[in-house]
């Protein structure tokens, strides 16, 4: 494959971001060898925020990718029984669904997820802001989600609502598919939390966001697969977790503020 412009291996597919398309970073993983995927592809709207006072670049693939090949790659490299997120929009929802459930995935819902800010493309004026982020959660087989201590219930640990069902837990086992208010975190980062760390780009999620969907949906020292790792996120969100990770970034300044964001890790372990 090549990297960085020269012809080189994948010597270790753990804890690692590459510097390359993510095709052909996943031409070189194993069947079944990933064990959740989180990644939020391009979408091919080339998108640039041009009213901002530090417009963001437009991002490297962003005039598409083939995601019908894309989506077969994912259920391939994904073991049995796992879960699999893809960041989507709504105008890409009906294309991406057909594309992933075609590959083998059982689509099981579209999270909607608060922004921590709110965006604007196109009427400004006769349109709808975008506050929310639209997410679409597939299984390979099945896999129940992990007993968490992300959120506690409303009601009283071990409270009976109905006759013959088991007790409710002090923690929640089962989330909503809409997540809004002060309980939740937000699925992107402001651009004020963008300005104080210095990283700059127009889709960085929120750490805590995806950290909260990796303890849902794995285990310490399963492998969390991003193929559009941008600024890191969710490498960082991995390791707070202690999950391997492994990804592409085709971008080579936002790969190089990954590495970076991941070295400061292990500076203040």
């Amino acid at each position: 494959m090549v990297e960085n412009g020269r012809e080189t291996e994948f010597f270790d597919l753990r804890n690692q971001i590459y510097c390359t398309d993510c095709m052909e970073l996943m031409a070189h993983i194993p069947d079944s060898f990933v064990s959740l995927i989180l990644t939020d592809p391009p979408y091919g709207i080339s998108y640039q925020n041009h009213f901002a006072r530090q417009p963001h670049k437009r991002l490297d693939g962003d005039c598409g990718i083939d995601y019908e090949r894309f989506a077969w790659e994912s259920y391939r490299i994904l073991r049995d029984n796992s879960h699999a997120y893809f960041f989507t929009r709504f105008d890409c929802y009906p294309y991406h669904f057909d594309c992933l459930q075609k590959a083998g995935f059982t689509v099981k819902n579209c999270l909607v997820v608060e922004k921590g800010t709110v965006g604007g493309i196109g009427d400004l004026k006769g349109s709808f802001a975008n506050n929310a982020e639209w997410i679409i959660f597939c299984q390979k087989g099945r896999r129940v989600f992990q007993q968490t201590q992300l959120l506690e219930n409303r009601y009283k640990e071990g409270t009976q609502f109905h006759k013959g069902r088991k007790p409710s837990k002090r923690y929640k086992t089962r989330f909503p598919a809409c997540w809004f208010g002060a309980e939740y975190p937000k699925a992107t980062y402001h651009a004020i939390w963008q300005k104080q760390n210095g990283i700059y780009h127009p889709t960085v999620k929120n750490v805590e966001f995806l950290s909260w969907l990796i303890q849902i949906s794995s285990t310490p020292r399963e492998l969390v697969f991003d193929g559009f790792m941008g600024t890191g996120s969710t490498a960082l969100a991995a390791l707070r977790n202690s999950r391997d990770y492994l990804g592409a970034e085709i971008d080579r300044e936002y790969f190089a503020v990954a590495q970076k964001r991941i070295k400061e890790v292990f500076e203040h372990v």
